[in-house]
Formats: structure tokens, C-alpha cells, sequence
């Protein structure tokens, strides 16, 4: 495990954030930097993590439940691809080769667009929330 040291752009708790680099089951990952709750304030927010390494006086908190974007993202994020791909399979026989073929790419499509724009607004979410924290440390 990597870990970085963070900070929250609504409560400003830092702590020592240990991932895996690359993959994640509870938050979501761009690139260097990723969405999760802070354990502390409860808040989703956007965190970077590039700042690698480890404060041995900082608490140490990593990919759990407890920063988890949470079951009903998580299930909003991958659900409907789920769902779209399943009725293309069960229309695969009764529609026929070549036509449920086509209804099965156009649900995956159809899926992988809603995960993208999803991902989209938890970002913008994120960074809308880091913006109010920061307005906020600066009165």
C-alpha cells in the first residue's frame, strides 16, 4: 500500500491515506487524485495525492467503509450498466443474432455513458464542496 498525506478541504483534519495505486473499491479515482468522504467531517470531497509518504504524528485512515463514497453511489454508479447489459442478454435470444447483438452494444454504451456522467457530477460535487470549505477557512 502507498500512502499520502492528506488534507480536507471542509474541516482542514490531516491525516496519512493508504490506497492501492490504481485501483480503488470506494472511492473514485482521476488520475492523482480521488473522491472519498473524510473520516472525519463526513464530507465528500476531492483529495490529492501527490503528496506521498507518511506523518507518523497524523492519524492513518485508508480504503474502508469509513471513507467509502458510500452503497447508494456506488450502486447509482454501476446499477444501471448492470441492468442495461442484463436486458440485452435476455433480448440476445429472442431478437436474434445480429438485432440482439446491436441492443446489447447500445445498452453497454448506454451504461458506460451514465457511469461517465455520473462520475462527472460527483467530481463537480467534489470540487463545488472544496470551494464552499475554502470560502469558508477564509472569513
Amino acid at each position: 500500500m502507498t500512502t499520502s498525506i492528506v488534507e480536507c478541504p471542509h474541516c482542514h483534519y490531516r491525516f496519512n491515506y493508504e490506497f492501492i495505486p490504481g485501483a480503488s473499491f470506494t472511492s473514485i479515482r482521476l488520475g492523482t487524485r480521488r473522491i472519498f468522504k473524510c473520516p472525519n467531517c463526513k464530507e465528500l470531497a476531492e483529495f490529492d495525492l501527490n503528496h506521498s509518504g507518511a506523518d507518523p504524528s497524523l492519524p492513518t485512515h485508508g480504503d474502508s467503509a469509513e471513507t467509502s463514497v458510500g452503497a447508494k453511489r456506488l450502486a447509482l454508479i454501476i446499477g444501471p450498466l448492470i441492468v442495461l447489459t442484463a436486458v440485452g442478454i435476455i433480448l440476445l435470444p429472442i431478437l436474434g443474432a445480429y438485432q440482439g447483438l446491436l441492443v446489447l452494444v447500445i445498452a453497454l454504451a448506454i451504461g458506460s455513458a451514465w457511469i461517465a456522467v455520473y462520475v462527472v457530477h460527483l467530481y463537480r460535487v467534489a470540487r463545488r464542496s472544496r470551494g464552499e470549505g475554502a470560502r469558508e477557512a477564509g472569513r
